[in-house]
Order: C-alpha cells, then structure tokens, then sequence
C-alpha cells in the first residue's frame, strides 16, 4: 500500500525532491552571484525607443543611453581564432588567470594577489569594415576589429574593481594580458537574455541597435561591445547579455 512504500521508491521520491530544490535553487544562485558582483558605473541619460515593460518574458530588454564613469580593464587580444565563442574561450582564460593570482602583487613585493570577479565580461570585434565590440566582467568584455591583414582581432577584457588604480594593480606575468584606462564614455545599450549569444544572435541585436539610433538621430562610432553579465553555466533565461555602441556626448 502507499504507507508500505518500498525503500527504493522512497529513494527515488527524495532523490526528485532535490532534483526539483536544485532546479529552483540553481538559476537562483546565479542571479544572485552576479547581482553582488561589482559592475562599471553609469547613469542613464535616457531611454532609447519605446519601454518595453514586459519584454523580458520574451527575453527582450528596454535600450538606453549611458554615460560611463573611467575604468581600468584588463584584457587579451586574440587572432585567428575560428569565431567568437573559440577567441571568447581563449581570452577568457587568460585573463581569468591573470586575477585569480597569476600576476606580481604591488603591495607585497614579490607575492601575488587575487583580484575581485566583477561584471560583465567584455568583447570587442573589429574586422574589416564596421568594426563591432563585444563586452563580458561582469561584464565580461569582449571587442572584435580587424589587423593590417585584414583578420580578425577579439579583444576580450575584464573590469578592473573600482579600489585599483594603474600603480596599485597587480602587475599581469602573462605578456598577452594588457592593463590599460578606457576614458569617460557615452554608450548606448541593448540587452536580452539567452545561452551564450552566437555570433548571428549580436549581430541581429547590433541591427536594431543601430536602427534605434538612427531613428533618435544619433550617431555610432567605434567597435560593437557585447556584454556578458552571467557565467556561461547560468541558464539562458536568467543571463543578461547586451549590444554596446559608443555615440558622441
């Protein structure tokens, strides 16, 4: 009867119980790693095109004007690599290791020094005509551009905590991972949600994007950014990703 239920039936129901704790607990724990996380400094300027109040059941995000603070990043240009993902995977690495101690530490001589995740993670792409950037820390930062040859140039970079400055930062033992300041900028943002966003995925959001902007009469420069907030294990649903493009003050 059900009040004699066998110990592997019982097995069975607890082991579903924490399957389904874990389904709920885990997207939870991934939202909630990366809201502490510290992330660059902005204010809004203004919303660009119509509030979509809702849209985030569709995995869609609002896009607005921001006017970034100066920050300091850490980042590794990667060539030749098949596509954005791979060069992603590559400076991810390098740069992951640069602040989990792979570097000298300024302030004990010498030593080396753990230096705090923040978000998002950031790419930069630049190729051959537009030039499009990619950003993940979190972000992660992520840009892509173009060299003399024409190839393809990632650039995925990590922002620096806000306590650091260039004197204080511990210095990188890789030679590929380079420190250096980005100034004062306007950029205007996209965001959605979903997996790791494919290279088709950024390059349909930098359309609207760049459609939003000509409709408000503002001018794109630069590379395309997109913005990685979440680690690549956080489920597609609760991840943020976002088109950045850097427009005149």
């Amino acid at each position: 009867g059900i009040t004699n239920m066998q110990g592997w039936e019982k097995g069975l129901t607890i082991a579903g119980s924490v399957v389904g704790l874990l389904a709920v607990a885990w997207p939870v724990a991934s939202w909630l790693q990366v809201k502490v996380l510290e992330k660059p400094a902005y204010k809004v300027v203004r919303q660009l095109g119509r509030s979509h109040k809702l849209g985030w059941l569709r995995g869609e995000y609002g896009a607005e004007l921001r006017r970034y603070a100066p920050i300091l990043v850490a980042e590794v240009e990667v060539r030749g690599a098949a596509d954005m993902r791979s060069a992603l995977n590559q400076g991810f690495r390098k740069v992951a290791s640069f602040i989990f101690g792979n570097n000298t530490s300024v302030v004990t001589p010498g030593g080396k020094e753990s230096v705090a995740m923040t978000s998002p993670v950031v790419l930069e792409v630049s190729g051959k005509g537009k030039s499009e950037s990619v950003a993940m820390t979190s972000p992660v930062a992520a840009e892509i551009g173009s060299g003399p040859d024409g190839q393809k140039v990632y650039r995925v970079a990590f922002t620096m905590p806000s306590k650091y400055t260039p004197a204080t930062l511990p210095k990188p033992k890789d030679p590929d991972v380079v420190v250096r300041e980005v100034p004062s900028r306007t950029l205007a943002a996209l965001g959605f949600s979903g997996n790791l966003p494919s290279e088709a995925r950024v390059a349909d959001k930098a359309r609207a994007l760049r459609a939003l902007l000509e409709a408000e009469g503002l001018k794109a420069h630069g590379p395309l950014h997109v913005w990685q907030y979440h680690p690549p294990f956080a489920p597609g649903f609760v991840r943020v990703n976002e088109v950045l493009l850097e427009v005149d003050a």
